[in-house]
């Protein structure tokens, strides 16, 4: 009954489906005819109506034939198992009703009661009568196959024309509504009647389908079964003959062994002494056992096995007790197959217990050499020798066979004057040369490039003969001539005396490495629009400035431009035309002598200028005045002359600032104050422009006494994985309770710690505070890694590492759940200092992630020496991440080289699901932002872990 059911089910599916589909497939007979008729009707009624009126009709039956013809597509492009007949049917419903009720809609708005059956009108109103007949009598015969979906036409375009009719005051239309209602009626009678055929005629189809499909399994059933029987006749055939072969092979084994044994023993009692004396010598034990009797001879065992003679009662017994549980039955099958005649000798490879406890690998071999008149052994004489080392070197031989075979680098084996000896897969997938190409021959020989690296490679022998082992950077050529760069390591082998047998060697190809470094080099330094540099390769222009100038002690001067009025321009002409005008506002500046390598892009109508060595204010004056003035100069944009000012903000290394993010702050202080005093004009730092108000001094002596008020708080902001969405970690995010102002952000008290130098204390604060929570949770069955951000002074100061050391002291928190963030800008003050503070770190278990990646200084060079396991991209790349194929691009190759260099990526910034599915799409490993929360407190995140791990775990903590 159940099989009944799903097979009615399946079927009732099936004509479900095939229903909907002819549904679909009636469509494109209405998009051709539909439009035609709306053309005629259009033109009987262009003069006497409003044109205007007319063509919005026109329109509407326009955006019904788009509408069936998106709604088809769909439906064909859906796989069938996604296709939901029911849905589609009722979504092909509402087109035909609407496709109807246009029609309707024209008969009511084209022909008003008051006009019906006017001599001037009645030929329009004829012809127009004719096409909606025409109209119906197709629809009844297209869509007979859905009944509803005949009458939702035919009603929606004849019941508004019947009722305009019917309402209407003249006399004799009475019964033309009448006559027009009772044809409609005969339609529906008819389109029953074709309803009805078509259905029977699809049932029929699917039960001739059906029949067929099980007459073409009963077929390839009987064929199988055919093939099948044919197939064990032929092996039953080939297993007799093979088993006659067998035992005519058997029988003359056993007559030439025999007649071996007749002739050995003639002469055993001449060679008994010299045997006796060779196993003496040797590692081999020799047995002699007696099947009938049960006794048994053995020599050497106390050597090989560690035994005492007398420890040997019985050899099957012995074996039994001694043999590895795994390894027992083969030895009784080796046994049983040689007294059965089936092998020549017994021969098999086993493991026994050592009488030290060891398992020793032993190998036995003999032979029966006396039988009874029933053919049965009598006695037994053989060998046993321990291979245990051989074994253990076979397996070594064999695991590195595997390993050479299927490393992911590509591995070379040289000989003694460089040349190839054996290579794996990886080195012909790498350099497409098979091992038969390069055996014999050396590098030089192989390698297309092998003339230009002449010099390079007897250096490199040189090396590798000298130190025993040789590292770095080779360019080679494929077979087909490419160049490739590869990291090649390099090792000499020794054997017992001291000399050098062989070389080998293995190297990496750096090519997609390369290339993701140069791809994102290039679009994360360089502005699209104007070729300048963009923001990051300000920064890197600017630090790198400032580290020469604290070197030379010398001064830098950062100069900020901001145009004045492009915005109401860029807003009122449109984007084309302000592109055009930053374009032509970037020209301008350097024709004036503006270093284009020191200038840079850093906004939307925002640039900046790095003066190196700067020594005179009043050679920056006259620049400042030629940039004012160059801008004054109206420009030619598409026939439109636009006038822009700029605004100029200038600060100085060291006089103003000794950070690079605190001179950009103070020279857009400056911009501002220029923009204030009316634009046009240019403005150094002064200190009075930041000089501490009343209510920053207040803010000041309320942040000293918030730390000993204990009025800072942590907020946690979750990190998931991008593939499950689960939580695994947790950034840990300072946050000011203030006794007045309330709960404050960051970024209205983190400026203000950082130039008073309390920025340390509430960092060691925070990181005190987020160890000692984790360490909870972590005791409560709930593992969450908890990042916690690093400041720069802290790592001036020196002592961080003792800082983290007794924070993980006191908490108790196991290293590898803290997670220290840092930013580029950070490492890149004292590079080789912060690397090694950052490797000792790194050494104690936890892990080290590199924040806002990509708007720092460090060149992409630089990044393969972080000792970094993470990985953090920038929110700037992300907020326009699916709408900028700029930003998509740079992300996709950050993500590239960090997988590359084994690091693990987060982005943060999430704020909307189409930035999550391209990161997922990208290979991104995890996940933060406002789309999954905001920071919020302790027990808000910890219900956000609830919802995710309702495990007893999670329970406990809550």
């Amino acid at each position: 009954m159940h099989q009944n059911n799903k097979n009615n089910n399946a079927d009732r599916n099936n004509l479900l489906s095939e229903q909907t589909r002819l549904l679909f497939n009636a469509f494109p007979v209405m998009n051709i005819l539909e439009p035609v008729c709306a053309l005629v009707i259009v033109w009987l009624y262009w003069k006497p109506y409003s044109q205007l009126s007319l063509i919005g009709w026109g329109a509407m039956v326009g955006g019904m034939v788009f509408l069936r013809l998106v709604a088809s597509q769909l439906f064909h492009n859906l796989s069938q198992d996604m296709v939901r007949p029911d849905s589609w049917r009722w979504v092909a419903l509402l087109l035909i009703a609407l496709s109807g009720g246009v029609f309707g809609y024209a008969s009511v708005t084209f022909n008003p009661a008051e006009t019906l059956m006017s001599p001037e009108l009645l030929p329009s109103q004829a012809v127009f009568a004719a096409l909606i007949i025409g109209l119906l009598v197709v629809a009844m015969t297209t869509y007979a196959i859905y009944l509803p979906a005949v009458a939702a036409y035919l009603l929606c375009a004849v019941l508004p024309g019947a009722l305009n009719i019917a309402l209407s005051d003249t006399g004799n239309t009475t019964m033309l509504a009448v006559l027009l209602v009772i044809f409609v009626l005969f339609l529906l009678l008819a389109a029953s009647g074709m309803h009805s055929s078509v259905m029977e005629a699809l049932r029929l189809q699917f039960k001739n389908l059906a029949l067929i499909d099980y007459l073409d399994r009963a077929r390839g059933d009987a064929e199988s079964l055919n093939e099948k029987l044919t197939r064990e006749i032929f092996e039953r055939k080939q297993a007799r003959q093979h088993l006659q072969e067998a035992n005519d092979r058997l029988e003359t084994t056993v007559m030439e062994r025999t007649r071996a044994l007749e002739e050995a023993n003639h002469t055993m009692s001449a060679t008994s002494q010299r045997l006796q004396l060779a196993l003496d010598a040797s590692n081999i034990g020799l047995w002699d056992w007696n099947l009938q009797s049960s006794d048994t001879y053995h020599s050497n065992f106390d050597r090989l096995l560690g035994y005492e003679k007398n420890r040997f009662s019985g050899f099957l017994n012995d074996l039994e007790q001694l043999a590895h549980p795994d390894d027992w039955p083969r030895v009784k099958r080796a046994m049983v197959a040689h007294f059965k005649g089936r092998t020549p000798r017994y021969h098999v490879v086993y493991r026994l217990r050592h009488a030290n406890g060891d398992w020793r690998w032993i190998e036995d071999e003999g032979r029966v050499v006396e039988w009874n008149n029933e053919g049965r052994a009598v006695r037994m004489i053989g060998t046993r020798r321990d291979i245990t080392d051989g074994k253990e070197a076979e397996d070594q031989l064999r695991l590195a066979a595997t390993v050479f075979e299927n490393a992911s680098e590509a591995i070379l084996i040289f000989d003694t004057a460089f040349r190839f000896l054996a290579v794996n897969d990886c080195f012909t997938r790498i350099a497409g040369y098979a091992e038969d190409e390069v055996q014999g021959r050396t590098m030089k020989e192989v390698s297309p490039a092998g003339e230009s690296n002449t010099s390079l490679y007897s250096e490199v022998a040189r090396t590798v003969h000298r130190e025993g082992f040789w590292q770095g950077e080779l360019t080679e050529r494929r077979k087909n001539g490419e160049s490739y760069p590869v990291w090649m390591q390099l090792s000499a082998v020794y054997d017992d005396n001291g000399q050098i047998t062989h070389y080998v060697g293995m190297f990496t190809d750096l090519t997609a490495r390369k290339e993701a470094e140069e791809k994102v080099q290039f679009l994360s330094n360089y502005d699209r629009l104007t070729g300048l540099a963009n923001r990051t390769m300000f920064r890197e222009k600017l630090h790198k400035s400032m580290a020469l100038a604290r070197l030379n002690r010398e001064r830098v001067a950062l100069v900020c431009l901001d145009l004045d009025r492009f915005r109401p321009i860029n807003d009122s002409l449109g984007h084309e035309i302000g592109d055009r005008l930053l374009r032509a506002t970037a020209e301008r500046l350097l024709a004036i002598g503006i270093e284009q390598s020191s200038f840079a892009r850093v906004g939307g109508d925002e640039f900046n200028l790095v003066i190196d060595n700067y020594r005179s204010s009043s050679e920056l004056e006259e620049l400042c005045q030629e940039i004012i003035n160059a801008m004054r100069k109206p420009f030619n944009i598409n026939g439109h002359e636009l006038l822009l000012g700029v605004s100029i903000g200038i600060s100085v290394f060291p006089d103003n600032a000794k950070e690079a993010q605190t001179l950009i702050n103070q020279a857009d202080l400056a911009v501002h104050q220029a923009k204030r005093m009316g634009g046009n004009n240019y403005q150094f730092y002064r200190g009075d422009m930041r000089a501490a108000s009343v209510e920053q001094l207040a803010l000041e002596t309320s942040l000293r006494k918030a730390i000993f008020k204990n009025e800072f708080v942590v907020y946690y902001q979750p990190k998931i994985d991008a593939v499950t969405r689960r939580i695994q970690g947790a950034e840990a995010l300072v946050r000011w309770q203030h006794p007045t102002m309330g709960l404050l952000p960051p970024k209205d008290f983190i400026p203000l710690a950082e130039e008073t130098g309390l920025i340390s204390a509430i960092s060691e604060w925070v990181l005190e505070r987020a160890c000692r929570q984790a360490a909870q949770w972590c005791n409560n069955g709930l593992e969450i890694q908890m990042s916690v951000n690093l400041s720069a002074h802290q790592f001036r100061k020196g002592d961080i590492s003792q800082i983290v050391d007794r924070v993980l002291q006191n908490t108790g928190l196991p290293a590898r759940l803290l997670e220290l963030e840092l930013t580029e800008s950070l490492i890149m003050e004292d590079l080789d200092k912060n690397i090694e503070i950052l490797a000792g770190l790194r050494t104690r278990g936890l892990g080290l992630s590199l924040d806002d990646f990509g708007t720092g200084y460090s060149s992409l060079s630089y990044l393969k020496r972080f000792p970094v396991d993470t990985l953090k991209i920038d929110r700037s790349f992300i907020e326009e991440l699916h709408i900028s194929p700029d930003d998509a691009a740079i992300t996709q190759a950050i993500i590239q080289m960090a997988h590359s260099l084994s690091m693990h990526v987060v982005a943060e910034g999430v704020e909307e699901e189409a930035q999550l599915k391209i990161l997922q799409d990208m290979g991104c490993d995890s996940i933060q932002g406002y789309l999954i929360s905001r920071p919020v407190p302790e027990a808000d995140f910890l219900e956000l872990v609830r919802q995710q791990h309702p495990a007893s775990a999670t329970n406990k903590v809550l």
